[in-house]
Parts: structure tokens; sequence; C-alpha cells
């Protein structure tokens, strides 16, 4: 274990793949005070740097789209229709106290820790994530999420609410890692003047946005055409719905959302013409292709989406790749979701060339580090930036031999492969010590989301 008060650390693999350039047979990273300051290859075998041998030092993986307090929550709701689905869902969180869901989000994140995530982009409506996320030292843009799609609190009311939230969290999250943006859940939960508002807000008080677009089919017929399962629910509760008659990103583009500062996640229904919207708007794109599939919205074309690979002569729009919450996926384990990815755009596109494992691996490295506007700081291994990384062992038999480590990593690999986490340059993972995330007691946190789920098992909305 890395002693917490060492200020140097050269840490040493047979692969590094810093993804700024090529991978690097034999070598070793040199860090001070959370610091990257050198990638190169290894210039001796010094008792004083830590070697994990048969390994890959990677940059941390950036999961840009979760709901970590969901946790609780995975496995309950399975083979359901989207819309029924989203809608168990919110009835159900009615019967999550504060503790389990705080519970639920520490548990949540020491899972995406020991997957290698070192960046998470989450949205939250319970509040439970930031303090979580402090406490386990991870990297994070948390968007307090707000709904408020009928006419029974006004806008003002809302906007005061969440200005509370957002100043509580920011005393949370104070001195660490953690960001607080703003999330409007999405164009059917939100109403027209409530997301101009909160539009509004956002760019007065600096902070960053992410909203669920372009998901379902079920949204798509609600904005072009005021028809579908939401606008029938719309009908049922005397919701008042003026049909925008365009698509998704054109309609969130006239409310003031789209912008650089923009997160839009799942981009199942995009066409050309709200592909243009966004790349001038500058707005990011969150790809999550396992939820997007277990719910039966589609598969999002990452060439719609507008990704482009990292050495491309002009950049494309930021796309990162995200797990969304267990309750969907069931897991956080990015090496699954970037295989995935990739299968299911070959087959989807029937070309190979229509995503490789170079495009996975940049996506849920340096491209979530550029959808959330952190790629200054992470989501690659160069001189300067942070040492967030994660060391991957190549020693199971599923991965050998690894004559390339990228396909290694993207085509063969799992969590469960990753023997070490760093964030700043601080071990907050370690898969061979009991005390696997320092300081955190996480047995506490899974008893009392165990308890939680017991009463999840029977219980049902009057």
């Amino acid at each position: 274990m890395i002693s917490k008060k060492s200020k140097l650390l050269r840490i040493r693999a047979n692969w590094i793949v810093p993804i700024a350039s090529a991978p690097i047979q034999s070598g070793e990273i040199v860090i001070e005070n959370g610091v990257i300051l050198e990638v190169r290859q290894s210039h001796s075998k010094a008792d004083d740097a830590l070697d994990f041998g048969n390994a890959v030092i990677l940059p941390g993986l950036v999961n840009v789209h979760t709901h970590l307090d969901y946790t609780v929550m995975r496995g309950l709701i399975e083979d359901v229709e989207f819309f029924p689905w989203i809608r168990e869902l919110t009835a159900r969180k009615a019967a999550i106290t504060q503790e389990e869901w705080e519970a639920s989000a520490l548990v949540g994140g020491a899972e995406a820790l020991a997957a290698g995530v070192t960046t998470i982009g989450d949205c939250c409506d319970s509040g439970a994530v930031p303090g979580a996320a402090v406490k386990l030292g991870l990297r994070a843009i948390v968007y307090q999420e707000v709904f408020g799609i009928d006419e029974l609190r006004s806008v003002d009311a809302i906007l005061e609410e969440l200005a509370a939230k957002v100043n509580n969290l920011k005393g949370i999250t104070a001195g660490s890692l953690v960001e607080i943006g703003v999330s409007p859940h999405s164009p059917y939960t939100v109403r027209p003047a409530l997301m101009r508002s909160l539009a509004s807000y956002a760019r007065t008080e600096g902070l960053k946005l992410c909203i669920h677009a372009s998901e379902s089919q079920a949204e798509g017929a609600l904005i072009r055409s005021g028809t579908g399962p939401i606008a029938e629910m719309y009908d049922r509760r005397g919701i008042q719905w003026d049909v925008p008659g365009s698509g998704t990103a054109s309609y969130l583009g006239s409310l003031g959302i789209l912008g650089k500062n923009t997160l839009l996640v799942h981009g199942v229904q995009l066409g050309a013409e709200e592909r243009d919207v966004v790349n001038r708007s500058g707005a990011a794109w969150a790809h999550c292709p396992k939820s997007n599939a277990k719910l039966g919205n589609g598969v999002a074309d990452i060439s719609m989406l507008g990704f482009k690979s990292a050495n491309a002569e002009q950049p494309g729009t930021p796309v990162g790749i995200g797990s969304d919450s267990v309750a969907s996926n069931n897991t956080i384990d990015l090496f699954e979701e970037m295989r995935f990815a990739v299968l299911l755009q070959r087959a989807a596109r029937r070309k190979i060339a229509a995503m490789t494992a170079q495009d996975a691996l940049e996506m849920a490295t340096i491209g979530g580090a550029r959808a959330l506007g952190l790629d200054s700081l992470v989501g690659s291994l160069e001189v300067g930036k942070r040492a967030d990384l994660c060391v991957v062992s190549l020693k199971d038999r599923r991965l050998a031999p690894a004559y390339d480590p990228v396909s290694a990593l993207v085509y063969s690999a799992s969590a469960s492969d990753v023997v070490m986490t760093f964030v700043d340059g601080a071990e907050r993972y370690s898969k061979d010590n009991l005390d696997h995330f320092p300081g955190v007691d996480i047995g506490c946190a899974n008893n009392v989301m165990d308890h939680a789920a017991v009463r999840m098992r029977t219980w049902a909305p009057t």
C-alpha cells in the first residue's frame, strides 16, 4: 500500500496506455503531489517503484452518466417497457429513506472505483451522491435533478428550493474534487417555463447542465406530434402541452438549454438536422449503449452524435460513455460497456469501421473528460495532468496472450481485472488490501442497503 505521506511515486507495468500517444511497453509513470511528471519507458528496476508487472496502466475511466444512488434499485424492475419502467422507478423512490439513499450512493461509488472509474457525471435527485463521492475521493460533477412538468408548484418556488440545495451541496463538497451542476431531468418532466428559468439560473451561477434527451420513441412522439404514452399520461393528469413540432434538440435549443457546458444523455432518436443543432451549440453527448438497448430504446449512432477519434483532423462533438444507473444496466463495468458499444455499432451499421477498440477506449477516457469539460485535468496520461489512473491485470487466462493492450482492454477485460485505482495521485481502491477503500466503511453501507432491499421486494405503490 502506498504511504499517504508519499509525495513522489513511480509506478511501472508491462504496458502504459497514455491515450494521448501510442502504448509504451515496459513503461512507468512518475507522479509528484498528484501531478504526472513523466510518462516513459522504464529506466531501471529500482526498488522504490511500484511494479505491477503483467498489467496495463491507463487513465482512470470517465463514466459520464450515472445515478449512483439508484444502486439499491439494481435488478428490481426488469423486462419492462421504458415508460412503465420509469414510472415505477419514480414511484418506488418514495419508499427510500435518506439514510438508504446515502448508503446506496456510497456502495455505487465504491463499485465505480473498483471498476477503474475515477470520474463520474452523476444525475442525482436525493442529494446523496456528492457526499458519497467526497468520502470515496472520486472526481465528479453531480447534477442536482429538477422536476416540474405540472403547475402544482410555481417556477419561483422550484428555483428557490434548487438554490438552497445547490448551496448546501457546495458546502458538503467544498475543497473536494466534486463539482455541483443542475439537471432539468428531461423534456417531458420539466415544463418549458421552468426549463428556461433553469437555463438562466445555471448560466448566472456558472453551473454545468445535464439533461436526458432524444432517449425514447415516446419522448419523440410527444415533442414532434403530441402523441404516444407520455401525451396520454398528460391528458389523464390534465397537464397542458403545446406541441413544439420539432426534434428534441431544436426544442431544447429554443429554451436556452444547449451550450458548451451542457451534457445531453442518450441521443438514440437523433436525426441529421438535430445533430447539426447540437454541433453548433457546443453541447456534448453521453452515450449509454447498454441501458439504451436493455430498455428497448434503440441504438444511438455515434457518427450521428458527432463522435470523431482523437486524432481526427477536425474535432468532433465531445462524446463520452456512460453506464447509466444499475437500475437499467445492472453494472458499472465500463470495460463491458466499451465492448458492447463496439459490437453494437458494428452489428447495427454492418461495418467494422463503425467503431474500433481505440474509439471505445478514447470515449471512456479523454472523450468523457471532454464531455464533462475536464480534459485539461484528466482523461489521458500526460505531463502536467492530474494522476487519475487505473491498473488492469493481464494475468487471467481470459486476457492471454495480450498482443495489443488496447484490444485486450476492450475485448477481454472486465471490472474484476482492476487491481488498483488512483485519483489525484492517491490510492482509492486496492484489490489486494482488506481495506479496499481506505477510510470508508463500505460494509456498513452494504448492510443499510440490503435492509432497504428487503422492503423493496414487497413494497407496492398505494
